[in-house]
């Protein structure tokens, strides 16, 4: 989905830091079905049709100037996505989500998507920060070195979700 072509198409940092954050959200979304009804009340079938269409929003989004946060978390949260959402309690979390990490803080030097107080640690202390680079292999590395297990809390969970 997304290759050194997609990474320059907007020449600018906000771009790229947007679209790792869509991407996490994306793996964020879809590894929370493992936890069974933990994760989404109801299983939807979320797809590369749903990341892509977001990529291309933001993409044309940004041609027309600055973001617009609330169009581009709406679009994500309510229409792309949302279209799928038939629980108001799934809703409500992946509102939480876009608005948390679809904002002027991913774009920060410190903004990272582990929980601020964890009540279990990452394993190895790993930071899920947003890479900053104008080529995908600092990228890849990134991806590369995530925890092998995840820690619940990543999803938004609590550490006993494992247990499910």
């Amino acid at each position: 989905i997304v290759d050194q072509d997609r990474l320059e198409r907007v020449e600018t940092e906000q771009w790229r830091q947007l679209l790792y954050a869509l991407c996490f959200l994306h793996s964020i979304v879809q590894e929370r079905r493992k936890f069974g009804p933990l994760g989404w009340c109801v299983p939807y079938e979320y797809n590369t049709g749903d990341i892509t269409a977001c990529i291309l929003f933001l993409e044309r989004h940004l041609y027309n100037g600055p973001i617009s946060w609330s169009t581009f978390q709406y679009m994500v949260a309510e229409v792309q996505y949302g279209g799928k959402i038939t629980d108001s309690v799934d809703r409500r979390l992946f509102n939480t989500y876009a608005q948390v990490w679809l904002s002027t803080a991913t774009c920060t030097d410190t903004w990272t998507f582990n929980p601020k107080e964890p009540i279990q640690h990452i394993p190895g202390d790993f930071q899920y920060i947003v890479p900053k680079a104008p080529e995908m292999q600092p990228y890849r590395s990134h991806v590369e070195c995530f925890p092998e297990i995840d820690s619940p809390e990543i999803f938004g969970l609590h550490p006993n979700a494992d247990l499910t």
